[in-house]
Order: C-alpha cells, then structure tokens, then sequence
C-alpha cells in the first residue's frame, strides 16, 4: 500500500514536470520532525525565518496504543530541530493541516504529509519576481537563485521562499531554545 502510493506521487511528479507544471519533490534534510505533536514555532524578522519544533523521536516500545502529552514549558531537555532559511523573502504559515492537505493547490503533484518540499516551477517565486520587476534595480532569474520550500506539519503548514536552508539538531528545554532563537533574531 505505501509503495503503491509512493509510485502514484512520483507518477504526479513526473507528468507535472513533463508539462512544466509545479510540483513538489520531498527533500531530505537530514531531520524528522514529530508527526503528532511537532509544535512548530515560527521566528521571523526582516531578514531571518526560523522554524522551531519537536524532532521524531522513534520509539521501539510504542504499539499505537498510547500517546505521549507534549508541553512546550516543561522544563526538561526535548530533541528539538530547528530550520533556518537563508536570504528569505516571504513566508506563509497557517493551514492546511494534515487532515485539509489533499486541498491544497500542490496535493495531487507530489506534496506530502510530515515532510520537507521544494516546489519545481513555483508561480509564487513568478509571482514575486513579477512584483519586483517594477523597481529599478530587478534582476531577473528568480527561479534559478530562490527556492519554494514547504514544511508539512501535523496542524500547520510552512511555507516560505528562500535561498537555501540550514538546520540544526537541539537537545534543551523547549523555553531554552525559544530563547537562544530570538536572541538570533537581533544578531
């Protein structure tokens, strides 16, 4: 069943960049967020897009029967991720969640639950570049130097339009890392 439907969104992928069409390839970006209670947090400024959350931690003991409660004040150390995108220019962070995902525009070429995307042939990236061709010092070729990532959670979904993108492996308290992120925000 899971193989199945791996093979239908890469079929997707594939007809959507035959015809030029956006689509979205998962990335690897070497880290896992939680897909039950990720609580992504999200840190922007002018220049600066951070997203902060829960990292999935496997759990060889778990059958399903259970559910561990997450509170983002405890005090003790959490694996957390955090991603920070580079030279960003915009960002969405809201809806769809897990469960309205299948609405979103990119459902049917390839976008998947819990995962890191690209999206090849972004008309937002065409769209922001056509807003900036009025100033006087545009220079063209958006889409060779920006990327559309989007980041699926299980109640949000980020998405934002940036350069590249670093990440990071956290083990602290979650107030811990809210605050050493912040504190980037002023650097």
């Amino acid at each position: 069943m899971v193989a199945e439907l791996r093979a239908q969104r890469e079929a997707a992928r594939e007809a959507a960049r035959s015809q030029g069409l956006p689509y979205a390839s998962v990335l690897d970006l070497g880290i896992r967020w939680s897909a039950g209670a990720p609580m992504p947090h999200l840190f922007n400024s002018s220049n600066r897009t951070m997203v902060l959350f829960y990292r999935h931690v496997p759990r060889p003991d778990w059958d399903g029967s259970w559910a561990t409660v997450v509170d983002p004040r405890d005090p003790a150390p959490a694996a957390l991720g955090l991603i920070e995108f580079i030279r960003p220019h915009s960002v969405r962070f809201g809806g769809p969640n897990d469960e309205a995902l299948h609405g979103h525009p990119l459902s049917d070429h390839g976008l998947e639950a819990y995962e890191a995307h690209e999206v090849h042939n972004s008309p937002w990236i065409a769209e922001a570049e056509r807003i900036n061709s009025v100033h006087p010092a545009h220079q063209g070729g958006w889409h060779d130097t920006m990327r559309h990532y989007i980041l699926t959670f299980h109640d949000d979904t980020l998405e934002c339009l940036a350069h590249d993108v670093r990440v990071e492996q956290l083990e602290c308290p979650f107030p811990e890392a809210v605050a050493r992120v912040a504190q980037r925000l002023l650097v």
